[in-house]
């Protein structure tokens, strides 16, 4: 399957969106855990786009990973049914939600299970990379919202994420491996709301997602995926790179701060400090990484820089990204403020 465009990958990306959708519409253990079998069904080939061995491998450990977790999970959900004989229920016994919340982590590639990513995602295209960390990740989080846990294992995998994805991205140089252990450290910061308040959660994976469509798409143009290679001539122009990279990093007054303030103050006024401070130390660590990405960009010289004269079709989310605190920020704190008041009435 070495075209890009191969008439049965749009029915690999159909079956691929169905799964998750199908996840996300189920109020039904056994057919969430269908829809998740139904969409690595569907990208397992889009995997496999350009036909190397390196995909092959990569795809081989993907499917290994996501039937093992998969397996943990359907086990564990039987296990469950024959103590409350509903697949409907939330589950209370301790150890097996603490079974299903890992084989959820493990899908969603959290901080203590999270070496099989790296070793994938620098074998791929940028596009394949991308809906790895992002629409895969749509359907595990969702679920992980509807247990019914304890939240003590959830702030351990929380800081613990966003810690390992700060520092393991330090020594790297491949680009690939960086935005994959960035996503690592962004994914501690979804984590850490899951449970409390998933409006929010949701909110910081789309705002993660705009941040990542126009980025990874220009960081794919370059003429390669190592760190040093951003210093050579391309046609777009930088600055724009640089403003959503800081982004990323959680710089003020960009959309990605913006993300990261509304669950400061949520876990602020639950007077989770502790919590907050780790957190924000993670982000300060991944910053350096950052800022050294945007040190690459801004090396050359601007008569380097060409701009293209054709229009971007994300020129828009670059636009929302820039100008978010107009935009966004007023309408996040209304969001926020009314979805506290129902929890607190409830």
């Amino acid at each position: 399957m070495n075209n890009k465009f191969f008439p049965s990958n749009f029915l690999f990306i159909t079956i691929m969106f169905m799964g998750t959708m199908f996840s996300l519409s189920s109020s039904h253990w056994l057919t969430m855990w269908m829809g998740l079998e139904l969409n690595l069904m569907g990208f397992l080939p889009l995997m496999n786009i350009k036909g190397k061995m390196l995909e092959a491998e990569a795809s081989i450990k993907y499917f290994i990973i996501q039937s093992m977790s998969s397996s943990i999970l359907i086990i564990s959900s039987i296990i469950m049914y024959s103590y409350t004989l509903s697949w409907y229920s939330m589950f209370t016994n301790t150890t097996i939600s603490y079974l299903i919340m890992m084989s959820l982590i493990m899908k969603l590639g959290g901080a203590p299970l999270h070496f099989w990513l790296p070793s994938i995602t620098k074998q791929m295209s940028w596009s394949i990379l991308f809906l790895i960390l992002t629409w895969q990740k749509l359907a595990p989080l969702f679920m992980l919202s509807l247990l019914n846990t304890h939240y003590t294992p959830l702030i351990i995998i929380s800081i613990t994420s966003t810690m390992i994805g700060s520092i393991m991205a330090l020594n790297q140089t491949n680009i690939q491996l960086i935005m994959t252990y960035s996503s690592i450290s962004h994914l501690g910061w979804m984590l850490s709301m899951v449970l409390l308040n998933s409006t929010l959660t949701m909110m910081y994976f789309i705002i993660y997602i705009i941040i990542s469509i126009p980025l990874m798409n220009m960081l794919s143009t370059n003429t390669g995926n190592q760190l040093f290679m951003l210093t050579q001539k391309n046609k777009s122009n930088n600055m724009v790179i640089i403003s959503l990279i800081l982004s990323l990093g959680g710089l003020p007054p960009l959309l990605g701060f913006m993300s990261k303030l509304t669950i400061l103050i949520s876990l602020v006024q639950m007077k989770m400090i502790m919590m907050t401070l780790l957190l924000l130390t993670g982000t300060l660590i991944s910053l350096y990484f950052y800022l050294n990405m945007s040190l690459m960009l801004m090396i050359k010289s601007y008569l380097m820089i060409e701009n293209p004269k054709a229009p971007k079709p994300y020129n828009p989310l670059i636009i929302l990204n820039l100008f978010s605190s107009f935009i966004i920020y007023p309408l996040i704190t209304m969001i926020m403020i009314y979805a506290m008041t129902i929890l607190h009435k409830s």
